[in-house]
């Protein structure tokens, strides 16, 4: 039997579980706290390497959704080809169907949203948005995957997958490096905001000097000003942190099964309570 199936874990303290009460009140705040400590600690370098990975995944998460071509690499950079691929388009509006189509199959709505919302993003920001402002906002998503990227793939920890996620299991893991990559950048950013640090201009390749980091770009190509990149990111890492709580909350008071009707009649689909098999 496979171990993160719903039959495996119907034990409601189960850690694989998304029923148990005391799975979605307690184990969160939990493991996001060890990633905190370890961040904060002498040890926190362990993490930085994930922390890195999800800067340039932010890059390329833009470049992704705008038709081109990425490999954010784990050691500070993320290759992106400067013209949009339809093949590469049509790749990923593949890979995002197979995701809304599993969750259809076995009968989770969250999927099927979740690839709705994404297919739309990438339609709009594919064909629709100007060339300058995807570009700005791939450099602006460098920092600003570090909280948004960060943020949701704490949040996912509540969403029930595709069983060929694994995700039962695997979103412990998931939930502790982007805790803790998120409050490395938000303490970070708290700490610019007061003036107790500075904005990180260049990059991590070429140094301090180099006049293509991204916060150099926003400064010298695009003309934010200092006060503007401060903010900006502040702005972010606080809406960020607020949507986590928002999500905790919803999924410990169950308010996400107040959707199962809705989302069984726009689906047509009879699609099950989250978290419930079908027997």
């Amino acid at each position: 039997m496979d171990p993160d199936s719903p039959a495996a874990h119907e034990h409601p303290n189960d850690p694989r579980s998304f029923d148990s009460p005391a799975i979605r009140a307690f184990a969160p705040p939990l493991v996001a706290g060890l990633a905190v400590l370890l961040r904060l600690s002498p040890l926190g370098f362990l993490l930085e390497g994930f922390h890195v990975w999800i800067h340039e995944l932010g890059h390329a998460s833009v470049a992704w959704l705008s038709g081109r071509p990425a490999v954010p690499l784990p050691f500070g950079w993320t290759n992106v080809e400067p013209e949009r691929s339809l093949v590469f388009y049509l790749g990923v509006l593949v890979v995002i169907a197979a995701l809304g189509a599993a969750g259809w199959r076995e009968r989770r709505a969250w999927p099927v949203v979740l690839a709705a919302a994404l297919a739309a993003a990438q339609a709009y920001m594919t064909w629709r948005l100007p060339e300058g402002r995807a570009h700005l906002w791939m450099i602006f998503a460098g920092v600003g995957g570090e909280f948004y990227l960060a943020a949701a793939l704490a949040c996912l920890f509540f969403f029930e997958l595709p069983d060929w996620f694994k995700w039962g299991s695997c979103r412990y893991v998931v939930l502790f490096i982007a805790a803790g990559s998120f409050a490395g950048s938000y303490i970070f950013w708290k700490r610019v905001g007061r003036g107790e640090e500075g904005i990180p201009y260049g990059s991590m390749i070429r140094g301090e000097d180099d006049g293509g980091g991204d916060m150099n770009i926003l400064a010298d190509d695009y003309h934010w000003t200092q006060h503007q990149i401060v903010l900006t990111y502040n702005h972010l890492a606080d809406a960020c942190l607020a949507a986590v709580v928002v999500v905790y909350f919803f999924f410990n008071f169950r308010l996400d099964q107040l959707f199962n009707p809705i989302l069984a009649r726009c689906l047509s689909a009879g699609l099950k309570e989250p978290g419930r098999s079908e027997h």
